[in-house]
């Protein structure tokens, strides 16, 4: 007996065994939690010294930062903390492994969204091989964005249930599911208000969804609240105002979503062609869901929208593979995936979506501390008291995507002024200027513009840490860290501490 081959299992089966291999490689092979996550490293500790209580604020860099991050992320790797694991090995693991979760509710969420399992499966994998589904959600810093991304998906797929077959049950796990999504990362909880809103302008509109839709609103306010107005009696709203203005909202943001300025965009090319595919069939439809979602979620938040419109962007273009492969064989559904023109077209786009995963994934395993930096680092804990301010001359422009710098602090029990992490929460409007100044600091090639920096700066400092980049990086960032290490051994004022292969620390004497 001949079994027909089930293409939809066989295509979810595929995500979920290279979207895993993809997001664990990077942890695997480099034993340090990638990129970001020191800050939310400290704050775990900070949860477990005040007994799982909310602390007023983190000790994370000496810079009274409020303790105002959604914390649920916080309190799962805290409890984690209690099996015979280290916390580093928490924040290696543990988001990549949330993330790994996400393929299967997206999956979920996809189907209900959708009439076609095969569509749903291809928006899958789509999905699942998209860097910007895993890059920054496996990193340290995942131990948020991991779980809210999840519980943001579990959220949608409970929502568009209830508002179109109504059950308690989705009821209930739709607060529970927002809930989480609010309480984990501060962008999930701004999507899950737009998402939901949007489904129940698309799904529902009738008087038993709309007293669902209240309901959902209301019980996840009420959950929530243990969060959100701790901290809003404690520190007031300038916090979350502060934090919402590091996405700016301005003509050149918007602007920067449609220029094609990095490889990812342009490796994410023939998946913007299938989903154009599905966007030009809905119109005919008149069935804007999805593309109305990808707009407003582009407007709300320039910076962070684009990992919510790849969820979108995903469906369709697997909804837009199912209308290519119609159109090439004149055949419905899977009986066109049995075509071999089609198959190779299928296989073709696997094979370069595992390509640009790669490209991505081998990108992810340097950016996490080198041995060097943690040998500079014992070195720290090791002679310098605590408490002292550091300068770290690293030769990355942005800081908040550089490891040493977050990591510093939380390794050392050292204040970094050149460390922003954090400081979302306080400096406001301030934000960007600081962030402008900062990149002129990592710019500077000599001690004098070091000294210039801080007098204009009003910036104290007792140690100045100087990378040494790689023998084969001739980049302009690398050169001005070179020339800095050379000038400053000729200054007076500056005793070398330290030096190794990878790193040099500098003394200021007073």
């Amino acid at each position: 007996m001949n079994r027909k081959l089930d293409f939809p299992a066989l295509l979810l089966f595929t995500a979920l065994i290279f979207g895993v291999i993809f997001r664990f490689y990077p942890a695997l092979t480099n034993g340090f939690p990638l990129n970001d996550g020191g800050m939310f490293y400290t704050m775990v500790q900070d949860l477990k010294a005040n007994g799982y209580a909310l602390p007023q604020f983190t000790t994370y860099n000496d810079s009274d930062i409020p303790f105002a991050y959604p914390p649920l992320g916080f309190y799962i790797a805290s409890f984690l903390s209690l099996l015979p694991v280290s916390d580093l090995s928490i924040f290696l693991y543990l988001p990549a492994f949330i993330n790994c979760l996400s393929i299967i509710i997206f999956y979920l969420f996809a189907k209900e969204t959708l009439d076609s399992l095969l569509a749903a499966s291809l928006g899958t994998l789509i999905y699942a091989l998209s860097p910007r589904a895993f890059i920054w959600q496996v990193m340290g810093g995942g131990i948020t964005r991991a779980f809210g991304i999840l519980f943001f998906l579990l959220f949608l797929w409970q929502t568009i249930q209830l508002f179109k077959n109504y059950q308690p049950k989705h009821l209930l796990l739709a607060i529970i599911f927002g809930t989480g999504a609010v309480t984990s990362h501060p962008q999930t909880a701004l999507h899950a208000a737009l998402a939901g809103f949007l489904i129940f302008l698309f799904y529902g509109l009738h008087k038993r969804e709309f007293l669902s839709a209240i309901l959902v609103g209301l019980g996840i306010a009420i959950l929530s609240s243990l969060w959100w107005l701790t901290v809003l009696l404690r520190h007031g709203i300038e916090p979350f105002i502060s934090a919402g203005q590091t996405s700016q909202r301005t003509v050149e943001s918007y602007l920067n979503i449609l220029r094609f300025d990095g490889l990812g965009d342009y490796l994410f090319i023939p998946i913007l062609l299938l989903a154009f595919i599905s966007i030009c069939l809905s119109v005919k439809e008149r069935s804007f869901f999805l593309i109305v979602w990808i707009l407003l979620a582009y407007l709300i938040d320039p910076r962070g929208g684009e990992g919510i419109a790849l969820i979108s962007f995903s469906i369709l273009a697997g909804l837009g593979l199912v209308k290519l492969a119609e159109w090439m064989t004149k055949e419905q559904n899977e009986f066109a995936f049995m075509k071999i023109k089609v198959q190779i077209l299928l296989f073709g786009l696997i094979f370069y979506l595992l390509m640009v995963s790669s490209i991505f994934d081998f990108q992810l395993v340097n950016t996490s501390l080198k041995t060097g930096d943690l040998e500079m680092i014992e070195w720290v804990n090791t002679n310098v008291e605590d408490g002292k301010t550091f300068l770290l001359a690293t030769g990355l422009e942005f800081s908040m995507t550089d490891p040493l710098q977050e990591w510093f602090p939380a390794l050392t029990n050292q204040y970094s002024r050149t460390t922003m992490q954090g400081l979302e929460w306080t400096l406001s409007q301030s934000f960007f200027p600081y962030y402008e100044q900062l990149t002129i600091f990592q710019k500077c090639s000599d001690i004098n513009c070091v000294n210039e920096w801080s007098i204009q700066n009003n910036v104290d400092y007792d140690y100045l840490i100087v990378l040494i980049p790689a023998e084969d990086d001739n980049s302009e960032l690398a050169n001005s860290l070179r020339s800095l290490g050379v000038s400053i051994r000729t200054s007076a004022l500056h005793l070398l501490m330290y030096e190794s292969e990878h790193a040099m620390v500098f003394e200021l004497t007073k």
